[in-house]
């Protein structure tokens, strides 16, 4: 399996990407603001299709990993791993220099083994869905 990454995604493959995890549809006018908001995104291509992607939110003091999405065709194969890796190797980059940044995501219960495999820890956190059904 030869795996590329790139820094870019389009909102129909975001939207694409999102879909086949079953999370909630978004519009492309969402997903394209959710995209040009990100500081940093990363990408997973195999055979010029996209099966994985994070994107980072920070503001120099906190940052957020979001929407890390593996295709199900390829969860359990590394990339999440992987993909997570390029994004905190970015982090690690900005913390250069004395400044220190704290690193928070929201996950599901099931997704906690992969994160704790990463070096989170489990901490208490609150979420709030508006316009979800």
């Amino acid at each position: 399996m030869d795996i590329t990454y790139k820094n870019t995604v389009t909102p129909e493959e975001f939207n694409n990407l999102r879909k086949s995890v079953g999370f909630c549809d978004i519009t492309i006018n969402q997903a394209n603001k959710a995209l040009e908001r990100s500081d940093f995104i990363i990408a997973a291509v195999i055979n010029d299709s996209i099966v994985g992607m994070v994107r980072l939110i920070t503001d120099g003091l906190q940052a957020f990993p979001m929407d890390v999405i593996v295709h199900p065709d390829y969860q359990s194969k590394g990339i999440g791993s992987s993909l997570m890796e390029h994004v905190l190797d970015y982090i690690t980059k900005m913390a250069c220099d004395g400044n220190k940044l704290r690193v928070s995501l929201i996950t599901d219960s099931e997704k906690i083994d992969f994160y704790s495999k990463l070096g989170f820890v489990e901490t208490v956190g609150m979420l709030r869905k508006i316009g979800y059904e």
